[in-house]
């Protein structure tokens, strides 16, 4: 009897191994896949990964990943932020015009900061340098307290690259081998205060020499957009924030419009929407 009831509990044991085997948390499936029949519970997949930026207005910007600490770039109205900062965040400002930054929030922000200078800082997520750049055709390039700054978001196996109010005629030589190759570039293509529109072309020129395989636009106008869209292919977004993978981004540049705006601008050219 004792050899029975042995085999009787080991065979059970069996049975439970093997229904334990389909709809558990190790077992992944592609949507196609069709569910075991010996499953009794749904998997849940899990989120997809990516990089999530979000635009809210002129060169303000959040990048994060998977929940994570954010990036906030060129900061000058803090309630359109997706949340009020913590420690973990990170604060960049490329220049001081008010239309970058806003200085009440910069004085009490918790968490680290690049406040216009060159420098580097690492996050569990994120490496982010910094580089001197030219508002203008001319200004020197400071190592801190210059006109403007790039700075470089290496995070989810993107390479970002947020340029301020770059206005200079061409990048340089020093500054294109800091850039590496760029995923995503965060630029303007007209602005007054940096001699810049569609018909001097100098930002598109600037992109021409980064080539980048997706340009997000911060100052704008119907007119650099319309130029913009000879040149590239331009995809839109119907919302504020897009979560970004490697394999979303083109293998040509591209331009992509974010914000408030995007639907006003896609109206403009041929624009193909994504669902990002």
């Amino acid at each position: 009897m004792r050899v029975v009831r042995l085999f009787m509990t080991l065979a059970g044991a069996l049975l439970l191994i093997s229904g334990c085997g389909a709809g558990g948390s190790g077992d992944v499936r592609s949507p196609s896949s069709s569910p075991s029949p010996v499953a009794t519970e749904t998997a849940t997949a899990p989120p997809a990964s990516g990089v999530t930026i979000r635009y809210e207005g002129n060169a303000q910007f959040e990048v994060s990943m998977n929940g994570g600490a954010r990036v906030l770039i060129d900061v000058y109205d803090p309630s359109a932020l997706s949340a009020p900062p913590t420690a973990d965040d990170i604060l960049l400002t490329t220049h001081t015009h008010d239309d970058h930054v806003s200085p009440g929030f910069r004085s009490g922000f918790p968490g680290r900061q690049l406040f216009v200078r060159e420098g580097a800082i690492e996050t569990p997520d994120a490496v982010i340098t910094s580089m001197a750049a030219a508002h203008n055709e001319g200004d020197p390039l400071r190592p801190k307290n210059g006109s403007d700054y790039v700075f470089v978001i290496d995070i989810g196996g993107l390479r970002i690259a947020h340029f301020g109010d770059l206005g200079q005629t061409a990048l340089t030589a020093g500054q294109l081998e800091k850039l590496g190759d760029v995923d995503i570039a965060v630029t303007q293509f007209e602005n007054s205060f940096s001699h810049m529109d569609a018909t001097n072309q100098k930002g598109f020129r600037l992109m021409e020499q980064v080539k980048p395989r997706l340009i997000l636009q911060t100052h704008t106008s119907p007119a650099a957009v319309q130029y913009a869209g000879t040149l590239w292919p331009v995809l839109f977004s119907g919302r504020s924030a897009v979560t970004i993978t490697v394999t979303d981004v083109p293998a040509e540049t591209s331009l992509l419009l974010l914000g408030d705006d995007a639907a006003f601008y896609a109206g403009l050219v041929p624009a193909e929407k994504v669902d990002w």
